[in-house]
């Protein structure tokens, strides 16, 4: 099974993108020091990433192992 890396990159891209509440976190920590801020931002980028490679992991293991979820996904045209 391949794997579509410009797919998952746009994925992970708009994840990166969209604010969500650990921006709220970052901006707080930055305000009270610039170091917390940083150190706030590099946490949640970090928890972030490590996210979406277990989801991308985890939903690839399922579909290789399931011919039925595999045909799942590929219906609504998610190679």
């Amino acid at each position: 099974m391949s794997v579509d890396l410009v797919g998952f990159l746009g994925v992970v891209l708009v994840a990166y993108v969209v604010p969500g509440p650990d921006f709220l976190v970052v901006v707080r920590s930055a305000t009270e020091h610039p170091a917390k801020g940083r150190a706030a931002a590099l946490g949640a980028q970090s928890g972030l990433g490590v996210h979406m490679l277990a989801a991308a992991v985890g939903l690839s293991l399922i579909a290789a192992r399931s011919p039925a979820v595999y045909d799942a996904i590929k219906l609504p045209g998610w190679p």
